[in-house]
């Protein structure tokens, strides 16, 4: 597979690996590479913060154009068809319809909340995508007094909303609803402070049972209980957009480009996917969890690796086999509470974790930071690096052991 003189890149999505993606080719192959973002809104959605925006915060969206810089082209509008054997790419925006040609693809076009697997799925709200943020917001908003509401999902999704909720409106009865143990991710003294926290704001914690069934006005559980809930927000899995797989691009159970640890297809060579949209061989052969501390660096490796061809690099001239270190977790508990989690480079909780204010700095940085990020790659192409070296702790943070 021969590189074009100058490499025509389109990249389908500007969340956190769409726009690093970008602006880290575009930045370090200056003259030798044309880069396209295709996007559906012209404002940046941090996904991180989209438990606010359900809760009726107000979160600032920075503006595409001005975070991807100049030397990146943006379409606003969304992919409706791929022919990543034509190198083609027909894009629907607010002016019509256009082709788009490219050499290179990078799908990086995120996930959303799966649909629920169980009956009474048109019932559930979710906090996914902007989209779902915004339908939920007027909906919880206008609960009565007393209501009772049921999170599903004791992944971190879960515990951030179902935690956000219940300090939001303590007026209302939160039910966390969770197939494994609540807070069995983290060591056990941290899943002991998860769950005390989530007991301080009100939240009845159901752990060790699934939902078979949703009804406008309760769950039924696969335990034969039945408990009351006029809104029920589902958090329990992700997938990526049908957009591979519509195109013929293999793709996992989840709708996820099946790549090689170069992150290219491993069905089509010219396609390439990163973030949520990928799947990375992993540890133990599994891929890496979704998440935006994935997001960054496979975004960077994507751009290296069509780096490295564009100029003709092989591997270890111009990358590494991807090889992402996990270092710690930090996930909020409502706006007064986090914990962050040391784990290994498997991304398994290990060690110390820690509460109180250097949790909760930790996550403000990370709420915040993410366009940050994003603008210091596009000023300075490179700057991200992994495996990440161990977080600094501020001397005065709490920690409890693992």
């Amino acid at each position: 597979m021969s590189a074009p003189e100058t490499m025509r890149v389109l990249i389908i999505g500007a969340g956190y690996a769409g726009a690093t993606t970008a602006v880290r080719l575009a930045g370090r192959c200056r003259g030798r590479v044309e880069v396209t973002v295709v996007n559906p809104r012209p404002t940046f959605v941090n996904r991180l913060r989209l438990h606010h925006i359900a809760t009726g915060q107000r979160v600032a969206g920075a503006g595409l154009r001005d975070l991807l810089g100049a030397g990146v082209g943006f379409v606003q509008g969304h992919v409706a068809e791929l022919d990543p054997g034509a190198g083609r790419a027909v894009v629907a925006g607010p002016d019509g319809s256009r082709d788009v040609p490219f050499d290179r693809v990078v799908i990086a076009t995120g996930s959303t909340t799966q649909a629920p697997p169980v009956p009474g799925g048109e019932y559930v709200h979710a906090v996914g995508d902007l989209a779902a943020a915004q339908r939920l917001r007027p909906v919880f908003a206008a609960l009565p007094e007393g209501a009772h509401v049921s999170v599903v999902g004791g992944g971190f999704t879960g515990l951030e909303t179902v935690a956000e909720l219940a300090e939001r409106r303590p007026d209302v009865r939160l039910r966390l609803v969770t197939s494994g143990e609540v807070g069995g991710w983290f060591t056990p003294r941290a899943a002991e402070h998860v769950r005390a926290t989530l007991d301080r704001l009100g939240v009845e914690s159901l752990g060790g049972t699934r939902v078979r069934a949703v009804e406008p006005d309760r769950l039924l559980l696969d335990d034969g209980r039945a408990v009351p809930s006029v809104l029920t927000v589902w958090c329990g899995g992700f997938a990526a957009p049908p957009l591979a797989r519509d195109a013929g691009i293999a793709v996992d159970d989840q709708g996820a480009v099946l790549t090689d640890s170069a992150l290219r297809s491993v069905s089509h060579p010219t396609v390439l996917a990163v973030g949520d949209a990928g799947h990375a061989p992993g540890p133990g052969g599994e891929r890496y969890s979704m998440s935006c501390q994935a997001a960054f660096p496979s975004a960077a490796q994507a751009a290296d690796v069509l780096r490295a061809e564009v100029l003709g690099l092989g591997p270890g001239d111009g990358y590494a086999p991807f090889d992402l270190g996990f270092v710690a977790r930090c996930v909020s508990l409502g706006g007064r509470a986090a914990v962050l989690q040391r784990t290994d480079h498997n991304d398994v909780a290990r060690g110390r974790a820690w509460t109180g204010r250097a949790a909760l700095a930790a996550k403000w940085v990370q709420l915040r930071g993410v366009p940050r990020t994003i603008g210091a790659e596009r000023r300075l192409p490179g700057a991200i690096r992994w495996p990440h070296s161990a977080p600094v702790l501020p001397r005065d943070a709490r920690s409890v052991a693992g």
